[in-house]
């Protein structure tokens, strides 16, 4: 039952969320033993006409990532240092790759360029130094909810803003209650964003 809950609540806050305004860029710091990295897509609808209906499906290693990404919206992943391939996949069908070596304390940026010359999109790795110039105008990308069994291996967690928090019932010790929303999270009825949620909330009560 109170797994139950909780799922309810995420579908809730989501809901809520996709209806409001993006939230604004915030930077994350690495978690411990892991790496950042940020898939953005600046936004080209001044640029290029129809730009920015253009919907963008992000891949680790051949696994879906939740939700999509489109023109000026970013997401942040915190993954597993290791050897990663990225795919960012346009309408079902075209799909451009980068691969990269990710290191633990190190923070990534891929940034996906929409309507190029050609009609194509472009994917790659660019340097913190333009990344920061454009990120910054971004917000957070809408997610939804997926299936419980497509979790992925990869996947250490994503960050969640500040301004979201999922509000849970509490009767036993900080402890016992982090240890249960652990827990929820390896059977994989909690992602790892509502796990942080959840455990932000503890630890504040």
């Amino acid at each position: 039952m109170k797994k139950i809950k909780i799922l309810l609540s995420a579908t809730a806050l989501l809901l809520i969320t996709g209806c409001a305004n993006k939230v604004p860029f915030e930077e994350s710091v690495p978690l411990e033993n892991a790496s950042v990295a940020y898939v953005y897509m600046p936004n080209y609808s001044e640029l290029v006409e129809g730009s920015s209906n253009q919907n963008y499906s992000i891949r680790i290693n051949d696994k879906m990532v939740e939700g999509r990404i489109k023109s000026n919206e970013y997401m942040v992943l915190d993954l597993k240092p290791q050897n990663i391939k990225f795919s960012a996949i346009r309408g079902a069908i075209e799909e451009k790759t980068v691969t990269l070596d990710l290191k633990a304390g190190e923070t990534y940026y891929l940034r996906i360029r929409d309507n190029l010359q050609n009609g194509s999109f472009g994917f790659e790795n660019v340097s913190k130094e333009i990344a920061k110039k454009e990120i910054i105008n971004t917000g957070l990308a809408g997610s939804v909810m997926e299936d419980a069994s497509n979790v992925l291996s990869e996947l250490v967690g994503t960050s969640e803003p500040k301004e979201e928090k999922i509000k849970a019932k509490t009767v036993t010790s900080k402890t016992d209650e982090l240890e249960k929303a652990y827990n929820l999270k390896q059977k994989g009825a909690l992602t790892e964003e509502e796990f942080k949620a959840l455990k932000s909330e503890i630890i504040s009560k």
